[in-house]
């Protein structure tokens, strides 16, 4: 007892904490709903026998061509082994129930596996007709053989017999877990104490089981519906929201406002408002139906299989034809009987709407969910209101005045004194004079004593539209870009033309003129256009008006515009920004676009809420305190991946095959209201940078997608801005081809890497080749020079001597001649050794750390406060001359700049000789170098560093000069061992 205590409050608080969608409206006509249908030539089978709603949102259809599933947009037809389907249900888990035609059953769960319920033992139930699951889990069928239950593997027989055998079966679990049956003779309960099922009511009781929304059973025989008595229980619990659409059935249902709505009455679809209501008097369907489609052109056959309300309050009707969903329009027709033209629309002080035809001068009195009643005392052409709020209708000779009840007529004025009938074609009252237009008289006002004509007035001389001001005050347009503003004869204009041709103006806190451009509104002497992201539904906007939530609704070329009044604000605050709006077009009831034939306001604001448009297909109206959303979130499903050469379906991880590069993901989220206003978003991780939008488009596609996993995400909105709960994903892995593996790309780096090495070396040996021929060259012609002056200065100067030294031998010893010749000899001896040591020299050079030490001797002693050390490392070699001639004068300037520019307490030389290449380091501790000084130094034409570099590249060597203020002077020189080091040839 506790235990089924526990189980009714645990659905009483279920029941409470669901919200779920609103039925249909029984004020509106069955005629005025928005009825979509499907046929074959739409992909759904013509003989639809059963459906069922799962919670994931799918509508499911049961067919002899096997099972179908729905998600708004397109019908697809589910694999299964065997096809013709007798019956479906939606289990409260996810799961869907199968029963085919000639026997078993099977179930399909939410990840698409399928489960048979294989008969483990005697009897099996056969062909089942209907399905219902209890609370522990048992599963409860109705066939010809009987009533059966599936516990543990095995079907159990509750009951059977000859009563069985019949098309006309039924199974319900109600909302206290209680098991009810019926079939054409009698309703039984299973009684759980007992163990059995038990028969309820008299024989009367046969039929359809159904529940109405407060819980109560009834049987349903299609001619009639019948109460079921039921055990009184302690607690009250309303039916389970899911009843209606977990699966259709054959005669009828009580949707959940309590309306029933029924099949075969005697054909098509019938409804009985609050029929639910009603106490314990069985109801007679065909003979208190107060609303029916009964004729072919009102549903795809009259002959009708099944019936189900969907979670979102959509009706659907399976017919031998095809199928047929009922929703709301936001949008009501106003029928007004015959064709209707050219219309205006007033309100009297009573808060009536009036409506004139034009070309009949037909006059209507309007009420919400009431026909339009026509007033036969009356006629007229144009109906208005004055500042007072009185009813103006014009007629041919006058216009009647009719303000709290009470009538008053203002005559007409009669061209050149002669009554005739005229056109009229407006009224407007502002507040100090009453305007009208007439083809006959043209404009003129009334003063409350006589009709004054236009050229009274100082008014420009186009007029296109007029708005009221203040008192005295008109708006005009002049359909030529310009508006005026009339105040007591008084023109001031304004430049309109970003509106392009105007269409419509709107006084109010803010003036607002439309036109075939959009909207502008007024922001001192200026008019802005604001800046919507698609201005096709803002485009001729002929009425607008504010609901008492400070919401704008305009009427436009799409339609119903609505833009809120925080949006509103934020646009008027930024106008180049988007204004943020939403569209009640054609799929919502409006019938064509915003009329434009009279130049009149087009919307009527009754001031509660409800609103009329004019269309170019009629009149229209809204009650916005009534606006119901859709408040089912969409669930978003992932359907499959398709390549350019196959498709896979979605799974929580899909591999695709290498070399996949181009590749679509389709998804859908079932909406069964309003399916086309469903809004998709996607993210590719790895791919996209930010969520893209989809709009109503259910593929992603992409290209030239490398190899690598990913992570696919996407989410939606219905129609009303609900948001999907979870965020489906799921995992893509493209694998790489052998080009695109990681070894392969590895082997071609270090491919490239070789390649780049080997054209390095090359490079380097040519570089290297180039500069040691320049080197070689330098170093032929030296040794060139050098023999030319061996072989002829040297020779020459030699031969000389040796003559000069034949005359001192015949001069007698002792003499002043002879001594002076002597001498002369001396020195050309010394001439000749220092013409040997520079031949030398040309030849071979002077060590370079002997060049250095001089140099840096010398300029030590000029400098005495500068100390200066050379040290060398490793075993001296020989250099060759023209490469040690560049270094040393490198070196050279080094030590100039240091001993000179530094302010160095020390310079030191360091040589190191390495079998690779040679070093050489000029060091000092002086101030450093600043990088303003040295491009004021180049600016002054010092190239001393410039030339250094120069010296450099041209030996070969790499020099490289470190400094930082106060941190001293580091220059470095490295010359490869193939240039510097001297060959023993």
């Amino acid at each position: 007892m506790r235990s089924n205590r526990w189980k009714l409050t645990a659905g009483l608080v279920a029941l409470l904490l669901c919200h779920a969608a609103q039925a249909l409206n029984p004020a509106i006509r069955l005629e005025d709903l928005n009825r979509a249908s499907w046929s074959e030539k739409d992909g759904v089978p013509s003989d639809i026998r059963c459906m069922a709603q799962t919670r994931d949102g799918w509508l499911w259809l049961g067919t002899s061509d096997g099972l179908y599933r729905f998600d708004g947009v397109s019908f697809e037809r589910y694999p299964l082994k065997r096809s013709r389907i007798f019956s479906l249900r939606a289990s409260d888990n996810g799961d869907l129930l199968i029963s085919y035609e000639l026997e078993g059953v099977q179930v399909l769960h939410p990840d698409g596996r399928l489960t048979d319920l294989v008969a483990a033992g005697a009897p099996t139930p056969g062909p089942v007709a209907s399905m219902a699951t209890d609370r522990e889990g048992t599963l409860w069928t109705a066939s010809v053989r009987g009533l059966h239950r599936y516990v543990n593997g095995q079907w159990q027989t509750m009951a059977s017999g000859i009563d069985w055998a019949t098309q006309e079966l039924s199974l319900l679990v109600d909302q206290y877990d209680r098991v009810w049956a019926a079939n054409r003779e009698a309703v039984y309960l299973y009684d759980r104490s007992q163990d059995k099922v038990v028969r309820v009511g008299g024989d009367a009781l046969h039929g359809n089981l159904i529940q109405s929304p407060d819980g109560r059973i009834w049987v349903n025989s299609g001619a009639r519906v019948m109460p079921v008595p039921a055990p009184p229980l302690g607690v009250h619990l309303p039916r389970q929201p899911e009843f209606n659409s977990a699966e259709s059935r054959t005669h009828g249902q009580f949707d959940r406002d309590g309306n029933l709505w029924a099949l075969h009455c005697p054909h098509g679809l019938c409804r009985l408002a609050r029929a639910g209501d009603l106490a314990t008097a069985p109801i007679d369907v065909a003979h208190q139906a107060d609303d029916r489609l009964d004729q072919p052109w009102q549903l795809t056959a009259l002959t009708t299989n099944s019936l189900l309300e969907d979670r979102e309050g959509n009706l659907w009707v399976a017919t031998q034809n095809g199928l047929d969903r009922f929703r709301e329009n936001k949008l009501v027709p106003v029928r007004i009987p015959g064709p209707a033209g050219s219309l205006s629309t007033a309100s009297d002080t009573e808060g009536r709407l009036w409506a004139a035809e034009w070309l009949t001068r037909t006059v209507w009195r309007i009420a919400p969910g009431a026909a339009p009643v026509r007033d036969p005392h009356r006629s007229a052409l144009v109906v208005a209101n004055d500042r007072d709020g009185a009813l103006l209708l014009a007629g041919p000779r006058a216009i009647e005045r009719l303000y709290h009840g009470q009538s008053s007529r203002i005559p007409l004025p009669a061209p050149e004194g002669k009554p005739v009938d005229l056109t009229v074609l407006g009224l407007l009252d502002d507040g100090k004079r009453l305007w009208m237009a007439s083809i006959q008289t043209g404009l003129m006002a009334w003063d409350g004593a006589a009709w004054l004509p236009r050229a009274r007035f100082t008014l420009p001389p186009r007029i296109a539209m007029s708005a009221p001001g203040g008192v005295g005050q008109l708006w005009l347009s002049h359909n030529d870009g310009g508006l005026s503003f009339y105040d007591n004869d008084q023109l001031t204009r304004y430049d309109i033309s970003m509106v392009g041709q105007e269409s419509g103006i709107f006084p109010g806190p803010q003036l607002v003129v439309a036109g075939e451009r959009g909207i502008a509104v007024q922001r001192g002497k200026q008019f802005v256009l604001l800046a919507p992201a698609d201005a096709a539904p803002l485009r001729n906007v002929t009425g607008m008006t504010v609901t008492p939530d400070g919401d704008r609704w305009l009427n436009g070329a799409k339609g119903v515009v609505r833009i809120r009044s925080a949006d509103w604000e934020a646009s008027l605050r930024q106008p180049q920004l988007p204004l943020v709006y939403t569209v009640i077009d054609a799929q919502e009831g409006y019938p064509g676009r915003a009329a434009m034939e009279n130049r009149l306001p087009t919307i009527y604001n009754a001031g509660n809420g409800r609103l009329w448009f004019r269309a170019t297909g009629g009149l229209v109206t809204l009650d916005t305190a009534q606006l119901r959303p859709n408040p089912v979130k969409p669930v978003v499903q992932l359907l499959r991946v398709a390549t350019d050469d196959r498709s896979y379906p979605a799974a929580a991880r899909v591999p695709l095959p290498a070399g996949t590069r181009n590749f679509n993901i389709q998804f859908t989220a079932p909406g069964l209201r309003k399916p086309e206003g469903m809004r998709f978003q996607y993210f590719l991780k790895g791919v996209d940078q930010h969520w893209q939008d989809s709009g109503s488009r259910r593929a992603a596609f992409y290209t030239n997608i490398g190899p690598g996993r990913y992570t696919f995400s996407v989410r939606a909105v219905n129609e009303d801005d609900m948001a999907s709960e979870t965020v489906a994903a799921l995992q893509l892995e493209i694998a790489p081809t052998v080009m695109q593996t990681w070894w392969f790309q590895l082997l071609c780096v270090l491919l490239a890497a070789l390649l780049l090495a080997g054209w390095y070396q090359y490079r380097l040996k040519k570089a290297t080749a180039a500069i040691a021929g320049r080197l070689q060259a330098r170093m032929e012609e030296r040794t060139r020079i050098a023999r030319t002056l061996h072989d002829t200065f040297l020779q020459s100067v030699q031969t000389l001597v040796l003559r000069v030294y034949a005359v001192l031998t015949r001069l007698p010893e002792g003499s002043e001649p002879r001594a002076r010749l002597e001498a002369i000899l001396d020195d050309a001896d010394r001439a000749i050794e220092e013409g040997r040591d520079q031949v030398l020299l040309l030849r071979s050079g002077l060590d370079i750390a002997q060049q250095l030490n001089q140099t840096g001797v010398a300029l030590a002693a000029l400098h005495s406060d500068t100390q200066f050390e050379l040290a060398t490392q490793g075993a001296a070699r020989p250099l060759s001359p023209p490469v040690q001639d560049e270094l040393a004068a490198i070196a050279q300037e080094a030590l100039r700049n240091a001993f000179q520019h530094a302010r160095a307490s020390k310079v030191t030389v360091r040589i190191e000789y390495h079998d690779d290449a040679l070093v050489l380091r000029v060091a000092d501790n002086g101030r450093g170098l600043d990088q303003d000084e040295v491009r004021k130094r180049l600016q002054e034409r010092h190239f001393g560093m410039v030339g250094m570099r120069e010296r450099a590249r041209y030996a070969g060597a790499a020099i490289d000069i470190s400094s930082a203020p106060g941190q001293g002077t580091v220059i470095s020189l490295k010359a490869g061992a193939g240039l510097c080091y001297a060959t023993d040839e």
